[in-house]
């Protein structure tokens, strides 16, 4: 007969210490598998830390699953579920065997003595690929209708089936983490508690318990977690809109640990999340309600517009892709992502939650009350601001960029009413910072336009600061950093990230088109739309689109007349530490170039005039390889944008 000690395992919860753990007449037995264990007073056994032991822990597997177990000491039993509900004394079966599992099968488990639980309930899901892809339209049990519309679980047979498709859809399966929920089935699908069927319930009333399991795609089981689940978002909560909806992860300590520790996002230092989103996809998805966004769907638009604000040099909430299991049940591929919220501020900036405010289209997040009218002071000022004015309540640069970038996407679902956050720092540096979120409806027509729409401009402030030539040339000037030369919304830059991320999801995407591809069409939705969607953005938008929408910025005023300055540059022959500059060929005769080596900008802000640091570049001039130069071009009293040569680039 095993040991106690090869029964159970105890394990320190995450952020806590293994307590005594003392219940009738498992004393002795706990006296034995931990010596020197000191009996205290009987206490609950989820304070315990403890947890049952099986092998395997959890598996996606090809086949069936032998999990095993040591044999319990006498007096104690073994309790289990597999309908995702927590077994008790009550609920569930007393385990006396090992477990044969030929398909999917939710195991929770836990120990009883004395009629008391002296083990915390653990969970292990066993996924079989066989199983997965025969996933019937009516599973046993579950509604027919979600929220009055008609329920869908099937993984289409038409697209399993497929000689095309068929033979890689395990291997899609495993391209991806596996991330399973499991919860008591009540509180998905029942009708006056589950949050599937109650979609447009909000508030902490409406959270629910869950264990959460990731298994890598190495099969290695990552993590299990129990943590709280809601529904999230707004227009995507809609039954009548899309059955696929996103969730809420929330980690707190009444669940059990108050963070998840692990290494989400492989190009992210952070480890350590109080909360993260599963986000299902809804616009431009195989599900939305508008056919023209089922055939736009792609599943990476969020991403690439996160990962497009981190290529120009700022923080962005990461996303990261897993095949999502509902009690056991495959809900298709959803995208694990941060929100760019007080704890996303901390990990990324620095400092503590509490030195944050945060807002976003819904009101404060966190913070202090005062930073909403001091917000709402900024986008709707009683006299309008100018851009030295702005400067002061929100860092110009990085609201530039910000601005640009949803421009350069065509973003139709941004504004001051939706799809924004803001993150604000107490100190002497307290000014507003926006970050991207939600970017769904971006990268549509080649030439959509969200610069110069005339009834919906995205952001007031946009519109009033526009008419100050301060900003306007300021802005050029981040247009000529980001959509020239190695810029991050260059043809090449915007088309290699999106390849990236098309990379990660084309073969995923099989089981996805096997599980959602028939809900708006019949023959079902396939990877062959798929790639004739993303053919037409590499082929027809990335390449064009930075000069359309440099065309709108000229039609705004915000991108001048007058071209940038482009320098030849070679390295002298009598000294490697000085570089040679003259201009390029080309452009107005009337043209001057201006030029400082010092890092300052050749024209003085406010006057207009130039620089008195600056110097006139007609012809071959010599600078330092350590020199910061920049240049203007002024033709009459109009200048250029700023191109900016760093020291690495002379």
């Amino acid at each position: 007969m095993a040991s106690p000690a090869g029964w159970i395992q105890l394990r320190a919860r995450m952020g806590g210490n293994c307590r005594q753990m003392v219940i009738g007449l498992a004393i002795a037995w706990l006296s034995t598998l931990v010596p020197g264990l000191a009996v205290g007073p009987v206490r609950s056994s989820l304070e315990a830390g403890a947890e049952l032991e099986l092998t395997p822990d959890r598996a996606l597997s090809e086949g069936p699953v032998a999990v095993r177990y040591a044999p319990p000491p006498p007096g104690v039993r073994v309790r289990f579920t597999t309908d995702g509900s927590e077994p008790t004394l009550r609920n569930g079966s007393d385990a006396t065997a090992p477990w044969s599992l030929t398909q999917s099968t939710l195991l929770r488990v836990a120990a009883f003595s004395n009629g008391v639980a002296i083990t915390p309930v653990s969970t292990h899901s066993y996924l079989i690929l066989d199983d997965i892809l025969k996933q019937p339209s009516r599973p046993p049990g579950l509604p027919r209708a979600w929220d009055g519309e008609a329920a869908h679980y099937a993984m289409d047979p038409r697209v399993v089936s497929d000689p095309r498709f068929g033979p890689r859809m395990k291997a899609a399966l495993r391209a991806l983490p596996t991330l399973s929920l499991v919860c008591d089935p009540r509180d998905l699908f029942d009708d006056s508690r589950g949050l599937y069927v109650n979609t447009q319930e909000r508030g902490d009333a409406w959270e629910r318990r869950c264990s959460l399991e990731w298994i890598g795609t190495n099969g290695a089981s990552g993590f299990q977690i129990d943590c709280g689940f809601r529904i999230q978002g707004n227009t995507g909560r809609n039954p009548d809109k899309t059955p696929k909806h996103s969730f809420r992860l929330v980690f707190r300590k009444s669940y059990g640990a108050s963070k998840l520790q692990f290494p989400v996002f492989p190009d992210s230092p952070v480890d350590r999340f109080d909360s993260l989103v599963l986000r299902a996809d809804y616009n431009n998805a195989w599900t939305h309600w508008k056919p023209e966004d089922n055939e736009r769907a792609q599943r990476i638009r969020d991403a690439w517009l996160k990962d497009s604000h981190r290529a120009m040099g700022y923080p962005a909430a990461h996303n990261r892709y897993v095949h999502l299991y509902l009690n056991g049940l495959y809900w298709g591929i959803y995208d694990l992502a941060e929100r760019p919220d007080a704890g996303f501020a901390a990990s990324y900036l620095g400092g503590k939650r509490e030195d944050y405010d945060v807002l976003d289209d819904s009101g404060l997040k966190s913070g202090a009350e005062g930073s909403v009218q001091d917000y709402r002071r900024l986008l709707r000022p009683r006299q309008p601001l100018t851009w030295e004015q702005a400067a002061e309540r929100t860092d110009p640069v990085h609201f530039i960029d910000y601005v640009l970038l949803n421009y350069y996407a065509g973003n139709e679902d941004w504004g001051e009413q939706k799809n924004w956050y803001v993150i604000r720092r107490h100190g002497p540096d307290a000014r507003f910072r926006h970050y991207v979120w939600d970017g769904e409806i971006t990268l549509q027509s080649l030439r959509d336009d969200v610069v110069n729409h005339p009834d919906r401009p995205p952001l007031v402030l946009c519109r009033q600061l526009s008419q100050d030539p301060e900003y306007r040339l300021a802005f050029a000037d981040r247009v000529q950093r980001h959509c020239f030369g190695d810029g991050a919304l260059t043809p090449e830059a915007s088309a290699r990230r999106w390849r990236l991320r098309a990379a990660e999801v084309e073969l995923p995407l099989l089981a996805e088109s096997a599980r959602w591809g028939a809900y708006r069409r019949d023959p079902p939705f396939t990877l062959d739309d798929w790639h004739a969607e993303k053919t037409r953005l590499l082929t027809g938008y990335f390449p064009k689109r930075t000069q359309v929408l440099l065309k709108q910025l000229r039609t705004a005023g915000l991108y001048p007349a007058v071209p940038a300055p482009s320098l030849q540059r070679r390295i002298s022959a009598s000294d490697p530490s000085e570089v040679l500059l003259s201009p390029e060929p080309g452009g107005p005769e009337t043209r001057i170039l201006h030029l400082t080596r010092d890092g300052h900008d050749p024209r003085t802000p406010g006057t207009g005039e130039p620089s008195p640091s600056s110097q006139i570049l007609r012809g071959e001039l010599s600078v330092r390889a350590s020199d910061r130069v920049r240049v203007r071009a002024r033709v009459g009293s109009d200048w250029s944008a700023l191109v900016e040569l760093p020291p690495s680039q002379q």
